[in-house]
Order: C-alpha cells, then structure tokens, then sequence
C-alpha cells in the first residue's frame, strides 16, 4: 500500500541539483568559508528560475534505528514573478504526485484512486521548506535561522559545503529542530537536505542529475485527474 505524505503533506522533500547544463554562477574570490559560500548561495537565488531533478529520499526512524525504504521520482518547480509552481512525482517503489501551484496543494496515489485536495493557507510557510536554500536570501536565512558551518564534504561525487540551520522562531522548531544544507560548490544550491524532527527521526533528501533554469512549461505542473479517482477536500 501506498503511504501518506512524509511529515506532512509539504514536506516531501521539500526542500531543491548535476547534469547538463550545469549553470555554475561565478564564486566568490575568497577561501570557501561561511560567508562565501553564502554570498554564492544569494547570488543563485536571485537568478534561479526554474529546476528539474531526480528526487532521492528516506526516511530515519530513531527509535527503530533504521531507514524505511528509499524512494526516487522527478522534482520540478518554475518561478514566475511572485508565483511559485511545484511538482513531485515518486515512481519507485511506488507511485504518488505532489503538485503545488497557486496556493493550492495536491496528493494524488493512483494504485488507491485517491486524491487529497488541500488549500495551503497557514501551511504555506511549509511549502518554502521544499526550496529553503534556493530561493533564500542570506539575509532571510539569518533572521530565521542561526546558521553554523560544518565544513566541505562530498555527497557522491560532488563538492558540498554543510551549513547547519537552527530555526529562530517556537513555530518552525515544533516541526524541525535542526536542518542540514549540503550546498553544491559548483551550482550554489542544497543537492542534499537533512530536516530533523523534535523526536530525532529525520528526512533526508537528495537530489541528482539537476538542470537549473530550462524552459519549463506551465502545463507541466497540470494534473488532470482520472474520473474515478475519490478526491478529499481538505
């Protein structure tokens, strides 16, 4: 049987990549450190209009010690102007699609013919754990987050550099006490996430064969619905 969204509904990870093209944007002169790589992370982010990725993630549960089965899919998303557009799709060991766009969330699990409708509303700042790293300016990072370097490691294949971000606010730590950022040295975006929960269980994210700015259609974050299909409003 297909599960429930992990965490939550949004944060699927959330939350946001190295095949061709690779964008890189030109990095800072000084030594890879904190600031640097920040000042590469604000620079990203201000040009970063859309990502296309492979989604790799599992899950940790502490008091089992153990990871549940991993899972891979595409992640997408477009930014236009104001309006941010996301989509998930799993298709190993199943099959599941997470779309958001306009405010508005969706959970389709075609093996149970049912889709869960949700209005984000309160749960939109939720949403911005999919992208936090991509779309954050480091000034925003600061004020939200303490922010501690842990240093270069590498995640497979790629240079990353490991910010630890301890949320500032009662309201964000209720959900995550820490998250780890693996920030790509080349690309200057999170290719690896670790959201972990008051309870020590965790979600860690990968992302791989990530292509940065393509032109991606507004129709490819459309999901037309099987008649069949029970949809619950949420």
């Amino acid at each position: 049987m297909e599960s429930a969204p992990r965490i939550s509904l949004l944060f699927l990870l959330l939350g946001f990549f190295t095949a061709l093209p690779l964008e890189a944007v030109e990095t800072t002169r000084a030594a890879p450190g904190l600031e640097s790589v920040l000042e590469n992370m604000d620079r990203r982010s201000g040009d970063l209009r859309s990502m296309s990725a492979t989604i790799v993630q599992k899950k940790w549960t502490d008091i089992l010690e153990e990871f549940d089965q991993e899972e891979r899919g595409e992640f997408h998303f477009l930014r236009e102007k104001a309006a941010i557009r996301l989509r998930r799709d799993i298709t190993e060991p199943g099959r599941s699609t997470l779309l958001i766009n306009d405010g508005k969330g969706i959970f389709y699990q075609p093996l149970l013919k049912q889709a869960s409708r949700y209005n984000l509303g309160a749960r939109k700042d939720r949403a911005e754990f999919l992208l936090l790293g991509f779309l954050s300016r480091k000034d925003a990072l600061r004020e939200a987050y303490s922010i501690r370097w842990l240093g270069p490691e590498m995640v497979g294949d790629r240079q990353t550099y490991a910010l630890e971000l301890i949320p500032r606010s009662d309201k964000v730590s209720a959900f995550f006490s820490r998250i780890v950022l693996w920030v790509d040295g080349r690309l200057w975006v999170p290719i690896q996430q670790k959201l972990v929960e008051p309870t020590r269980d965790y979600l860690l994210i990968r992302f791989e064969d990530v292509r940065l700015n393509l032109n991606l259609p507004a129709s490819r974050f459309d999901l037309e619905l099987p008649p069949d299909v029970n949809v619950i409003q949420f």
